[in-house]
């Protein structure tokens, strides 16, 4: 008869087995651990896409300013090529001035730099009176104009440097100064682009 009845501590190590087996819930600690994981990839993904924004930021920027550029330097030198006068006006500082080509008697351009929007403004008058205007978003520096005498005829030039980029946050690394410098003979349709790159530092 004792044979016909299961052995009891075979029994019980079957429950153990089957208790195991059941899946446990997950500890505090556990928990913790996969928040604080969560949190450092959280914060690289944002830290990784907040300097990809910038880096498409900057060049986006340098992509427009380069069109600009562009731009004023085919419009300096078609309106070189169409005036009959050109005149230099002092601006406020030395870092800046005016020129004005006279068209027509009753029709001129002048070139300026706005210190506010820090572009570069092309006004068309005609009797004093504002009839056009372009403005240019290119930050510059510096924005100077010159006429010289070239084989009887007069050459303007326009002199722009631009704004140093901030290349490092240690301030003992030098900053790039770009100079650029667009020629035009006055009254005849040619032109001269000139590209000079310096290392100043400021």
């Amino acid at each position: 008869m004792n044979k016909l009845r299961p052995d009891s501590s075979q029994t019980q190590k079957k429950f153990i087995k089957r208790i195991k087996a059941i899946p446990r819930g997950v500890s505090l600690i556990e928990m913790m651990v996969v928040i604080s994981l969560m949190s450092v990839i959280f914060t690289v993904s944002i830290t990784t896409l907040g300097f990809l924004m910038r880096v498409e930021m900057k060049g986006t920027a340098r992509i427009q300013e380069t069109l600009s550029f562009q731009k004023l330097s085919r419009q300096f030198r078609a309106d070189a090529g169409t005036a009959r006068k050109a005149v230099i006006i002092d601006g406020k500082d030395n870092n800046s001035s005016q020129l004005k080509f006279e068209i027509e008697p009753d029709t001129s351009i002048i070139y300026s730099k706005d210190r506010v929007k820090n572009s570069i403004l092309r006004l068309k008058k005609q009797s004093e009176k504002t009839i056009a205007s372009d403005e240019f978003r290119i930050p510059v520096e510096l924005l100077q104009f010159q006429i010289e005498q070239e084989n009887q005829r007069e050459l303007v030039s326009m002199l722009l440097q631009f704004i140093p980029e901030e290349i490092h946050e240690n301030q003992t690394v030098k900053k790039t100064n770009k100079i650029f410098k667009v020629e035009s003979l006055l009254s005849q349709k040619y032109s001269l682009q000139n590209r000079i790159d310096t290392n100043n530092s400021n």
